[in-house]
């Protein structure tokens, strides 16, 4: 939760991600002033917030890609400041992003090696059986030896996700991932991140398909001006006045 008061439960749960006093800005435009945050173990998180409110920055802060102007993130209790992207993966911190990025020309068995050998340092042995198994979770199993650059969206976006889980991550940032799919399309995907959480990953996911978010995270927090004002129960968090003002403007069914 963002910090505040804990509940006994939460006392006993680990805390895998924490933001102390987290600060970010791009010239005058403030994206976290002195953020504070734990998320713990095995969570399922959604982060929500207006189209520039910096939801994309803090993913980009935890994994290394931006570094911070102040403070410090933590993971399982270790500060992540000298440590560079490569190393955080290393670690078990994985992210898939809104506009799938995937090596083009290489097969789609190709691509979720490149994640397990590199972003989980597995060997090749170990690397082909997990990336075969996640291959057939991911209903990929029939287009492994396709060129990744010729997928459609929906197998994009599943390719994305399946090449963060060869990685072996501990926590999974998710970023938009069912943006542009229809509701069949996004609740394949949201089978399979139900699947990586009920099996220990702890799921953190910017998403504006509420009804996507809402089926699979327990937790919402709410991005705006540079800190989280709101924090809680998905649907309570939704019916927040604050959170109405926000969004106002923005159309929502859930």
């Amino acid at each position: 939760m963002a910090r505040g008061s804990p509940t006994d439960k939460d006392c006993e749960m680990t805390v895998a991600l924490a933001l102390r006093n987290v600060s970010k800005s791009f010239g005058a435009i403030r994206i976290a002033g002195g953020i504070e945050l734990d998320i713990r173990e095995n969570e399922a998180v959604g982060i929500l917030g207006p189209n520039g409110a910096g939801k994309t920055t803090i993913l980009g802060l935890i994994t290394g890609t931006l570094g911070l102007d102040a403070g410090r993130i933590e993971f399982y209790g270790r500060d992540l400041q000298r440590l560079s992207t490569e190393q955080r993966c290393r670690l078990g911190i994985a992210r898939a992003y809104q506009v799938p990025q995937p090596f083009g020309d290489m097969t789609v068995f190709e691509n979720l090696m490149v994640g397990a050998c590199f972003g989980a340092g597995q060997t090749m042995a170990a690397a082909q059986v997990r990336c075969l198994d996640i291959l057939e979770a991911c209903g990929l199993s029939s287009l492994a030896n396709a060129h990744a650059g010729g997928l459609t969206l929906l197998n994009r976006k599943r390719l994305e996700l399946a090449r963060a889980l060869a990685t072996k991550p501990k926590i999974l940032l998710l970023d938009e991932i069912a943006g542009g799919l229809t509701q069949h399309e996004y609740d394949e995907l949201v089978a399979l991140i139900r699947k990586a959480n009920a099996s220990g990953v702890t799921i953190v996911w910017i998403e504006h398909v509420l009804h996507a978010l809402l089926s699979v995270v327990s937790r919402a927090l709410v991005l705006y001006q540079g800190q989280f004002i709101a924090d809680g129960d998905p649907r309570d968090v939704i019916r927040d006045p604050k959170v109405a003002e926000v969004y106002m403007g923005i159309e929502t069914d859930a």
